[in-house]
């Protein structure tokens, strides 16, 4: 079993290349004291300067439902002064509890910034984060494995204890074979052939790269990702790529259960022509798809991009499908943050599917879910 003292170490050794001398601030949620405490622990060991700061929970709702928006939406002269002093910054994925969404004004919505990066959160705050972070090149480094908690894995329908052992396994994964392994695919995912996915379940869909820029999550907090203004997550492990949208024909079948915000679809089956989406079904629950067709806007049913699961410490069925080893992804919806034409404002829907035979141009990529590369 793996436990928060397997994952501190890996944390700042691997993923982040902690050196001798570096200034650190970590940053968590009242929830994972005990693992910011343990990261903070294993920098002093390697000579760093520490900062360490904590996030109340029941504070930082209070301040995105009544604080002055000035106040909630701009990253303070504290904190950016703070983040020009840091050479790597560490922080834990929250809140304890689901966003009450509901409760937020909507005029509010683009102002919580939970991810600390731009490719996800819209806000100010976040925009102003990375233009430091990017001129300090702050390398940074996000534990999204704290988001399991007893609390969301009541809501989403999981075992609290085998989604917490599986997100904190899936953190010490070897995350430079995880690389060597995005190599081999980056410059098969690079160019302009035809790719063909078939599942023994049903799943027989074409559709055409049109060389466009890789996304990968490899565990890396790399000097390079630090010029961005990329955070890093843990657990990581996946390739994807948007591709040309029209060009997608074919049956997609998901044989893992789907998990949305609106519930759990399972045997969703669709029928693409032309990239859109033009007839499903499912074998349970057909309703939560049929409402993010209806409630979209935009390109909501337009296929998107693909991508293979790298990690072999995570498991379907939880919350990091796209990322395990095996899998292959394939996503409708937003793809602007990739290099994509489909603009939907932000919603999408992506799921994994197991056991794929992938075939990229003359090359067989994948067989039986097994990577040949």
């Amino acid at each position: 079993m793996v436990t928060l003292e397997d994952v501190a170490p890996k944390a700042i050794e691997v993923s982040l290349g902690l050196k001798s001398g570096e200034t650190v601030w970590i940053h968590g949620w009242d929830h994972t004291v005990d693992l910011i405490s343990l990261l903070a622990w294993e920098c002093r060991k390697r000579g760093c300067q520490v900062l360490l700061t904590v996030q109340p929970e029941d504070f930082w709702l209070r301040s995105i439902l009544e604080a002055p928006l000035a106040l909630v939406d701009r990253l303070s002269a504290l904190q950016a002064s703070l983040l020009r002093e840091t050479d790597a910054y560490i922080f834990t994925l929250g809140p304890r509890k689901p966003i009450p969404w509901e409760r937020i004004p909507k005029e509010r919505h683009r102002s919580v910034s939970i991810w600390l990066d731009e490719r996800y959160d819209k806000s100010t705050f976040a925009k102003e984060w990375a233009m430091i972070a990017r001129d300090r090149k702050v390398r940074m480094l996000a534990i999204e494995a704290t988001r399991a908690t007893p609390e969301r894995a009541d809501v989403l329908g999981l075992n609290y204890e085998e989604w917490k052992e599986i997100m904190l396994a899936g953190c010490v994964a070897d995350y430079h074979e995880v690389a060597r392994r995005e190599g081999n695919l980056t410059s098969l995912l690079s160019g302009e052939e035809e790719v063909h996915i078939t599942t023994p379940r049903g799943t027989d869909l074409r559709f055409r790269l049109d060389r466009r820029p890789v996304s990968v999550s490899d565990g890396l907090a790399s000097k390079e990702k630090a010029e961005k203004g990329m955070v890093t997550f843990l657990p990581a492990g996946s390739i994807e790529v948007s591709a040309s949208e029209e060009s997608a024909e074919g049956r997609v079948v998901y044989d893992v259960p789907v998990r949305s915000e609106s519930g759990i679809v399972v045997g969703l089956t669709l029928q693409i022509r032309n990239g859109q989406i033009m007839k499903f079904t499912a074998e349970e629950h057909k309703e939560v798809f049929k409402h993010y067709l209806k409630e979209g806007k935009g390109d909501i049913n337009r296929f998107a991009f693909f991508g293979f699961g790298l990690n072999p410490h995570l498991r379907h069925g939880f919350t990091q499908d796209d990322k395990v080893l095996g899998g292959v992804t394939v996503g409708f919806g937003d793809n602007e943050n990739m290099g994509g034409k489909n603009k939907s404002q932000g919603h999408g829907w992506w799921a994994s599917m197991t056991k794929a035979t992938v075939t990229i141009g003359d090359t067989k990529v994948m067989r039986d879910g097994v990577l040949l590369v």
